[in-house]
């Protein structure tokens, strides 16, 4: 047992107490005979010093847990004693033993240990003892719950620095891959995908190069789609095949695990597929991944020091983001070629179908000329048919011709200074026929004072055929006469507009109270003006006002004979009426 603060172990697990050293310092031997027979037939062990010096010179090597020493003795005294063994071990337990004490020595022996005069009782001196050593081993054991809670704190601390390190590391990690996903995700182009692919890859990994191998659905060949760092050798004919290129890596096939290689000196270089004539010093190679198939290999190169357990789960992390990145651009791409493909084939079609369209109209047109076919009536309507549905037909696809040419930017335009009241007449003269058809009233009215405009007259013409033939088609003919009448009242709210036209029904306000009446008259207008064959409604706002509004057909459209007798007029519900 070593150091100032060695005490007696404290008790073994099977509750057996270790023996305790004591120290007896005393001139007189009656005195050291007692103390040898009494404590040592109580168990301790027992040494004995006859003057100060002796005890002084064994105090170091013995380490007693208690002293029992004499205050007057030859050379250095019971209180020398006491403070030599206080300074190797503060903690040890003095009893001052002796017969003669001033008492000044009496209150300094008791501030270090106890104090015991001759002649004493034993049992007294055996309690006090007991007493010391029972104190000094709780201590002993104190100390050591101590120690045991410090070793706990630091191993407690060491544990929660790793996990501070780990959900930093994790933190760090996930922000980063968002903000990589952030920026591979802003460009749906496969080319500028892969190439920043593998500079992040270099980057995240520590590497000092990578390369990006994709895998070719069909003749299932290793291609290097994108490189960072690196300048390629001439390209190999013959691409390796894909499962052969993982197995180079060190990839068992299906197993989609990442793998770390190093080549340490005097160790041959590692060389990857398609890239012959290059060595490397590490290498670390993920699988990427996308609806659970390995769609290629991404390769981060020479590390200083190699790479990490670390870096290969990070950049398992990165590559199956990336997978996605790829698998997405992929079908991009293959969904633009489709497109182009379609948009080509459209084109075609169309061009080769408005030629002989082309034709068809021609002949309508000689067809219905009176100049050179008489036709009779019923001719010159299928003709007129004909001729308007031809020219439907071609509007429509040099509509297409149009949009194919728009979506691969090719739409011819020929700019010129020109006018817009012409290219608006020509817009309507192209509609005359669905005009007539609807019944269509278009008042044009252009301002004298519009200044010329730089445009193609025919691609103007072209808007404002579209956007008129679209007014037209959701335009109601022209066909009817619609009257209002307004009034300057205090308006009608909305729960009660549908009240109005109920039999038997008014509004209940002070003005309606005042004005009177029976509640039949817009009951009877809505009949009358429905047996005509129109409508009646109302527009009002609380407060403003109300308009009420009718209309009637024109005199063109027939008259609405009403059978009377099977007339019936019932609360809010429209007139029967039938034509004659």
């Amino acid at each position: 047992m070593t150091g100032p603060g060695a005490v007696p172990p404290a008790p073994t697990p099977g509750g057996e107490e270790p023996i305790a050293r004591v120290l007896v310092v005393d001139d007189e031997p009656s005195v050291v005979d007692v103390f040898r027979e009494f404590l040592g037939g109580q168990g301790y062990e027992l040494t004995v010093a006859g003057n100060g010096e002796e005890a002084v010179k064994n105090i170091p090597t013995l380490r007693p847990d208690i002293i029992l020493t004499d205050i007057n003795l030859p050379g250095l005294s019971g209180l020398e004693v006491m403070r030599f063994a206080k300074s190797v071990d503060p903690e040890i337990a003095v009893i001052v033993v002796t017969g003669y004490a001033s008492a000044s020595s009496a209150i300094d022996a008791l501030r270090q240990g106890a104090y015991v005069t001759k002649p004493f009782d034993l049992d007294d001196v055996h309690q006090i003892v007991e007493r010391a050593i029972a104190n000094r081993r709780l201590k002993a054991i104190n100390r050591q719950l101590v120690e045991e809670l410090r070793l706990k704190n630091g191993i407690l601390q060491h544990h929660e620095q790793e996990l501070r390190e780990k959900v930093r590391l994790a933190t760090w990690q996930m922000t980063t891959l968002f903000e990589v996903g952030k920026e591979i995700s802003s460009n749906l182009e496969l080319a500028p995908r892969l190439k920043l692919i593998t500079s992040k890859a270099a980057e995240l990994s520590g590497g000092r190069a990578a390369v990006l191998y994709l895998r070719h659905e069909e003749t299932e060949e290793c291609r290097i789609a994108g490189v960072h760092g690196l300048e390629l050798p001439p390209r190999q004919e013959g691409a390796p095949h894909f499962f052969q290129a993982e197995r180079a890596l060190g990839l068992p096939a299906f197993e989609q695990r990442p793998v770390r290689r190093r080549a340490v000196p005097p160790a041959t270089p590692l060389e990857l597929p398609a890239l012959g004539g290059l060595r490397f010093t590490s290498v670390l190679a993920v699988p990427m991944v996308a609806e659970g198939q390995s769609i290629g290999l991404l390769v981060a190169l020479d590390k200083e020091g190699g790479f990490s357990d670390e870096d290969a789960s990070f950049l398992a992390l990165y590559a199956s983001q990336a997978a996605i990145a790829v698998r997405n651009s992929q079908l991009f791409e293959h969904t633009k070629t489709l497109d182009r493909l379609k948009s080509e084939f459209v084109a075609v079609v169309s061009h080769e179908i408005r030629t002989p369209l082309t034709s068809v109209k021609g002949a309508v047109e000689l067809l219905a000329d009176p100049r050179y076919f008489p036709n009779s009536e019923q001719q010159t309507k299928l003709l007129t048919i004909a001729h308007a549905n031809a020219e439907r037909l071609l509007v429509l696809i040099n509509d297409i011709l149009d949009f194919s040419k728009l979506e691969s930017a090719s739409l011819p335009m020929s700019l010129e200074r020109s006018s817009l009241a012409p290219v608006v007449q020509q817009a309507v003269y192209n509609l005359r026929t669905l005009i007539e058809e609807r019944r269509i009233r278009i008042d044009v009215q252009v301002s004298p004072a519009l200044p010329d405009l730089f445009i193609d007259s025919s691609r103007v013409a072209q808007v404002l055929t579209n956007l008129l033939s679209n007014a037209i088609k959701f335009s109601p003919p022209d066909g009817e006469v619609r009257v209002s009448v307004r009034d300057l009242g205090e308006g009608i709210s909305a729960e009660d507009l549908p009240k109005l036209f109920k039999k038997f029904t008014q509004i209940d306000s002070s003005a309606t109270r005042k004005a009177g009446g029976t509640g039949l008259g817009l009951v009877i207008c809505k009949g009358i003006v429905e047996q005509h064959g129109g409508k009646i409604w109302v527009e009002s706002v609380s407060g403003d006002g109300s308009t009420f509004f009718f209309t009637l057909p024109y005199a063109d459209r027939g008259p609405a004979v009403v059978d009377h007798a099977a007339r019936a007029v019932d609360d809010g519900a429209a007139p029967a009426a039938r034509a004659a």
